[in-house]
């Protein structure tokens, strides 16, 4: 009776022992390192904390100045809390991150100051919040393993491989290598014996931009609002020419009728040439013929008779009396 009875409670002992130990929680046992104890909390707002440890540390411009105590889900985010080290003064527009510091490290609370041209901001007091809009949640794993898997298949690799060996297609031999070279240094020879051709380039460079200079007057009074009047005015003027020109065009494109008229004029205008040099050439024969001999004739009428024969062939011009009468002059 008593055996069982020794078994009975060494059996209640056991369950006890065993009860009491899976009620111990590793997290509640004190871990090497600063716990902060005598710090102040901060809550910071993440949509999502995924992988990060209990007790993980917050980091600072480098500097550990913290650990996380608590992580609570919520309907929207998740507030983790963390104590902070009572020396280091958070300011209020404080970011936060979580990050990591290598592919296998553990992910940590990285908090990072503004911009120092920023204006100062007061601290943050304890207890208080680090809202959502100051915090950047890691990226899901699946997101993470979804963009991968549509760089790999997407052909990026196959086209990077491709891009290299194209690459390496166009990529001249020794030999043209050494003939670009060479003419690339021939170039930059005649470049360096030309430098006073560049020289003188850059002093007109240098004059023109002295002339506009100079003209900076006439340039403000160019877009005074004078000046923008008087563009204006030249826009609408403008606007009327264009108008009027389209109309002169139309006129001189439908006068095609003129063409053979002045084609006929054109030849008439040619033969009147071809007439007046003609006649110019006649001219110094009839000047001859009529002051030569209708005008002196007109003007001293007179007959010379050298010789008359009569119809048996005998000289008349002898007996003057009778040439005479034949002619009228003498009864």
């Amino acid at each position: 009776m008593n055996c069982w009875i020794r078994i009975a409670a060494l059996v209640a002992a056991s369950a006890v022992a065993v009860s009491s130990c899976a009620a111990v929680d590793v997290n509640v046992l004190p871990q090497p390192g600063v716990s902060y104890g005598n710090g102040y909390e901060l809550v910071l707002e993440f949509e999502s904390v995924l992988n990060l440890p209990d007790r993980a540390k917050v980091v600072m411009e480098g500097t550990t100045v913290g650990v996380v105590t608590k992580v609570t889900l919520n309907s929207d985010r998740v507030d983790v809390t963390s104590r902070i080290d009572p020396n280091v003064v958070v300011p209020a527009d404080i970011r936060a991150s979580l990050q990591q510091a290598t592919v296998l490290g553990d992910i940590y609370v990285a908090l990072e100051r503004p911009h120092a041209e920023q204006s100062a901001t007061p601290p943050l007091g304890p207890d208080s919040i680090i809202p959502l809009a100051q915090t950047v949640s890691p990226p899901q794993v699946e997101d993470t393993i979804a963009s991968l898997a549509n760089f790999v298949s997407s052909g990026s690799i196959q086209r990077a491989q491709n891009t290299i060996i194209g690459i390496n297609r166009v990529t001249p031999q020794a030999e043209t290598a050494r003939q670009i070279a060479s003419r690339v240094a021939a170039d930059l020879a005649d470049l360096s014996n030309g430098i006073e051709t560049v020289d003188q380039w850059l002093t007109g460079v240098a004059g023109t931009a002295q002339v506009l200079h100079n003209r900076i007057p006439t340039f403000q009074d160019w877009f005074s609002p004078k000046g923008m009047t008087g563009f204006d005015r030249l826009t609408v003027t403008a606007g009327y020419v264009g108008k009027l020109l389209p109309s002169v065009g139309s006129i001189y494109a439908n006068g095609y009728w003129l063409v053979p008229l002045l084609e006929s004029v054109a030849d008439a205008m040619g033969a009147m040439q071809r007439d007046k040099r003609a006649f110019e050439a006649e001219v110094p024969a009839w000047r001859r013929l009529f002051y030569e001999n209708f005008l002196p004739q007109d003007k001293y009428p007179a007959i010379n008779i050298t010789s008359i024969l009569g119809p048996d062939g005998r000289e008349l011009s002898g007996n003057v009396q009778d040439v005479l009468r034949i002619i009228g002059a003498a009864p």
